[in-house]
């Protein structure tokens, strides 16, 4: 089972308590933002511009995930221009390897990614917080075994832990769509309008009626621990994997995607001892 964070306050090494309070100075910072009614209110305004196009979005460009490219750049425009932010921001981060979203402060590199799940397409990746091997540092010392391949497989994380001695901290904002081609209208998910749920449209299951908590809210956002604080996790915090590197061999090296749970992200700490909350979820 992956592990919370230890309380063991008093071991923490003057590094890890650095990185602690980063992580949740920018966390605070981002989901002020995040969660502004103006944020919300453009995320809406995007998806009526998309109803506009539908059409053309879905028939003659083909688009199958509608939502992605324009709530990156929604991203970027509030980040880069929001005064709760844009006044620390020194430079962009070169790296090839990070998130959609990637800067430098005086103390930090920021890497925010977007992930955007359509409820009826992708539904399984919403219950947990899914991320790209290139999104995230943190040091998983448990191997998975890949299925129907029958090897163990480690975990992969390619992001730098530190760049010019400030480190990399990795955020992660997802947002639920609903695809809805009968209606020719796609839509911020809101399960109070289906009584048929579209999350089990995958499923087996007779009764379809039953209400998923997590999918309650369509908007979340989350910060996945640093490298420097793995041992704080006891380097096991990767709940299972999407995806394996190379695909389709009888011998993955390593892991392209994988998942957390959302209760393994929410129980945090900073360098006293105060807790904070390292996930939280709204709605549009």
């Amino acid at each position: 089972m992956p592990n919370n964070q230890s309380k063991n306050f008093h071991t923490y090494t003057k590094k890890q308590k650095d990185v602690l309070d980063l992580e949740k100075k920018y966390f605070d910072i981002l989901f002020k933002i995040f969660s502004q009614q103006s944020f919300k209110n453009e995320l809406r305004a995007i998806m009526n511009d998309i109803n506009i196009n539908w059409d053309r979005v879905h028939t003659l460009w083909g688009k199958t995930n509608v939502v992605d490219l324009a709530v990156e750049r929604h991203i970027n425009f509030r980040v880069y221009n929001d005064p709760l932010i844009k006044n620390l921001i020194k430079s962009v981060y070169p790296s090839v390897i990070s998130s959609d979203t990637a800067f430098v402060t005086n103390d930090a590199v920021i890497n925010i990614d977007s992930k955007t799940v359509s409820v009826n397409g992708n539904a399984e990746d919403w219950d947990r917080q899914s991320l790209g091997c290139n999104q995230f540092s943190f040091d998983n010392k448990r191997n998975f075994i890949a299925p129907t391949k029958g090897v163990p497989v480690p975990v992969t994380a390619l992001l730098k832990p530190y760049h010019k001695e400030k480190p990399v901290l990795s955020y992660f904002l997802s947002t639920l769509y609903l695809n809805d081609e009968d209606n020719q209208k796609d839509s911020w998910y809101e399960d109070s309008k289906h009584k048929i749920k579209p999350y089990y449209e995958k499923s087996k299951r007779k009764d379809k009626t039953d209400v998923r908590p997590e999918f309650l809210d369509n908007i979340k956002f989350s910060c996945v621990p640093h490298n420097e604080i793995s041992g704080l996790f006891d380097n096991n915090i990767i709940d299972g994997n999407k995806g394996y590197k190379p695909p389709n061999v009888p011998i993955p090296t390593g892991t392209s995607s994988s998942r957390i749970t959302h209760e393994c992200l929410k129980e945090r700490y900073d360098s006293k001892g105060v807790p904070w909350v390292g996930f939280k979820s709204w709605a549009i």
